[in-house]
């Protein structure tokens, strides 16, 4: 018997799936320079302050740190004032230097956690929210130039992880009932991870609530970039100064940085080309490493489900394969339609000095025929 996959040893919460359990909202006072510019980032950005603020700021002891939470904080935190102090004044005015009283611990903290030193994921989105005090609602910590659009952005990205925590146990049947041989576990788990693909879909129209296209396209979106590439205005990358004179390139923020779809890929034997599974790949590098070592060891499953289902004459436990892979599908049809409201139909219209992330995501795809190909993969294998 092969040892099983437990999603809890992976940092996979059962409550908040692959939401940070208990984020923190500020860090001890040492690091009080930290949790007000980073609060005050938008408000510090609209005034064209951010680079004075950040110049005066002291370089502060990272190792003071105390705890994971604390340290995911930090780096939330290190990220939005790095973002404010380069795109302040757009795609001309940006700098090539870090300054070291940020560079330095924003290396060095991400480096410790395993994460990218670049607005990504795991920072606004999976460290960045809390229960409100009803418990009825969550609430965003932390946000960028964009009022309350920003904040509603944020906010309907934790619903859709949210959402799919409601599905953990679902993802855990089918994994035990995989490895167990198990068609009735597996197909009550696919049917509860149809159901939890469709709530993602319903999480994710919410964004039409509050979210504006043109607020999104010109004032949001350009502080989820990286930096590097020769179409980005840092070609050669950043340079962290106290850290190395060597620049260094990231991509931005990502959808694909959450691992709820690359694990649903994974569970359901979805596979994309080569040129698209290598950015995915890619992107597994900006998550957790716990995460990215779920991807791993999911991938590296002795038994695959597509087998399961292939040798077996269970029409319950193909009719619910093919339901799930259909759930998902239409999931990828949906975010099409996203992105092309607030993507590629903003990208037409008169925009802020930020073209370099025109019709492109902020990790750097072809926003629309990248999106299409994983949905046409998906479709692909209904009726296995």
């Amino acid at each position: 018997m092969f040892p099983s996959i437990q999603l809890s040893d992976y940092h996979v919460s059962r409550d908040t799936g692959f939401l940070l359990e208990n984020p923190q909202e500020y860090l001890p006072e040492y690091f009080e320079p930290w949790n007000r510019l980073a609060k005050c980032m938008p408000d510090l950005v609209s005034s064209h302050s951010m680079r004075e603020a950040v110049k005066e700021m002291p370089l502060l002891d990272y190792s003071k740190l105390a705890g994971y939470r604390q340290k995911r904080l930090a780096h939330m935190q290190l990220v939005l004032i790095t973002s404010g102090y380069l795109w302040q004044e757009g795609d001309a005015g940006v700098v090539q230097r870090l300054p070291e009283c940020v560079a330095v611990p924003l290396w060095h903290v991400s480096n410790i956690l395993g994460l990218k030193p670049v607005i990504s994921h795991p920072a606004l989105c999976l460290a960045n929210w809390k229960y409100t005090k009803d418990q009825g609602d969550i609430e965003v910590l932390y946000t960028v130039p964009g009022g309350s659009d920003s904040v509603w952005f944020f906010k309907v990205t934790c619903f859709v992880e949210m959402a799919f925590a409601k599905g953990v146990q679902a993802v855990q049947n089918v994994l035990d009932g995989v490895l167990e041989d198990d068609n009735v576990k597996v197909t009550a788990g696919l049917s509860g991870l149809t159901e939890t693909v469709g709530n993602m879909q319903s999480a994710m129209k919410r964004m039409h609530e509050h979210l504006s296209s043109d607020t999104f396209y010109n004032t949001v979106r350009p502080y989820l970039g990286g930096w590097g590439g020769p179409s980005s205005p840092l070609p050669d990358g950043l340079i962290f100064e106290g850290v190395s004179e060597e620049p260094v390139q990231v991509v931005g923020g990502s959808a694909a940085q959450s691992s709820t779809l690359q694990l649903t890929d994974l569970l359901l034997g979805v596979t994309h080309s080569p040129d698209k599974q290598t950015f995915l790949d890619e992107m597994r590098n900006y998550m957790p490493p716990a995460h990215k070592q779920l991807l791993v060891d999911v991938m590296n499953m002795p038994r695959k489900l597509t087998f399961m289902v292939e040798d077996s004459e269970d029409t319950n436990l193909t009719t619910a394969y093919n339901k799930c892979l259909t759930a998902l599908t239409q999931f990828r049809s949906y975010h099409v339609q996203v992105v092309t409201k607030y993507v590629v139909s903003a990208s037409k219209k008169e925009n802020r000095e930020n073209s370099h992330l025109a019709n492109k995501g902020t990790g750097g795809t072809d926003l629309l025929p990248f999106l299409k190909a994983l949905r046409d993969d998906t479709k692909k294998k209904v009726n296995l």
